[in-house]
């Protein structure tokens, strides 16, 4: 490899030491199991030629983060050895056949990142996310490719309300009990990778929620942070508060999705509510609502 550069934007904690400790080990592991790849430093990826395919490293190295480096090689072989999962063979037999695939279909909510290197069935969303047609590999999360899904003959709204109804009635999302954020804002919680997927049918995970609906986001994919809206300005504070707590898990990770937080309400379409990832804060919530949030700031 080159000499790494200074800054990464998968793992901008790390000094470029650091980065490059985490990359040895990871190409040391990725050779032994799986021989000839390539690693590019810049994006954060590791791409094996013989199972065809492009692993981003950025979940992983949140892990490691959090970890004793001493405990990163078996870290990084657990996680690399989910590549026999996804080798094409499997993938082929498994998404072949429709009808056996259909109760392992799930939805996504997911950014860009995640979809840099396949030609995913997706419906985008506000502010840069992406509801995301996937398969639960025992565990393991894997979009679906369109070339799949073509091969299927089934209309692509049928296959997101089959993979959604999946979502929802197989991987519960549940309230974090944190006493601290009583009155402020919710954290809902879930076991999988798939719990972002409620987002596309919130009512049924938030029913108290009342006609203006909630700021919502999805900092990692395990985790949905939700205040309600009321336009005064408790509710200024209590959104500041949570977009912050928010902004810190989606730095922390592991599974990193968006700091962006989106405007969610009973019988609408998503908007946008703040724009984070661009390193500052935007308020792009639509009119009059701004206007709204705007004058309960100032106390009109």
């Amino acid at each position: 490899m080159s000499a790494p550069p200074e800054f990464c934007a998968w793992a901008p904690w790390w000094t470029s030491n650091q980065r490059r400790r985490f990359l040895d080990l990871v190409e040391s592991v990725v050779q032994v199991r799986f021989g000839q790849h390539t690693v590019d430093e810049a994006d954060g990826t590791v791409a094996v030629e013989r199972m065809d395919c492009v692993l981003g490293l950025s979940n992983l190295a949140q892990t490691c983060r959090a970890s004793e480096p001493d405990d990163w090689r078996l870290i990084i072989y657990n996680h690399v050895a989910r590549l026999d999962d996804f080798a094409p063979e499997i993938l082929a037999e498994r998404l072949g056949d429709y009808e056996r695939i259909q109760p392992d279909l799930r939805v996504r909510v997911v950014s860009a990142q995640h979809l840099c290197h396949i030609d995913a069935v997706l419906d985008p969303l506000p502010l840069g996310l992406f509801a995301c047609l996937s398969v639960d590999l025992d565990g393991a999360a894997s979009p679906v490719d369109r070339s799949y899904f073509e091969d299927w003959g089934v209309e692509h709204a049928e296959v997101m309300a089959i993979a959604l109804a999946n979502t929802l009635m197989a991987e519960p999302l549940a309230p974090v009990e944190a006493e601290e954020l009583s009155g402020q804002f919710r954290v809902l919680s879930g076991d999988s990778l798939f719990v972002s997927g409620h987002l596309l049918d919130f009512a049924r995970t938030v029913p108290d929620v009342g006609p203006q609906g909630a700021v919502v986001t999805i900092p990692a994919a395990h985790t949905v942070m939700v205040c309600p809206v009321e336009t005064d300005e408790q509710f200024v504070d209590h959104s500041a508060s949570m977009m912050a707590a928010s902004y810190i898990r989606y730095l922390a990770g592991p599974n990193s999705v968006s700091p962006n937080a989106l405007w969610w309400r009973p019988g609408h379409p998503l908007a946008g509510f703040a724009r984070l990832d661009n390193q500052s804060f935007e308020l792009v919530a639509p009119e009059p609502f701004r206007s709204q949030l705007l004058a309960g700031c100032r106390g009109d």
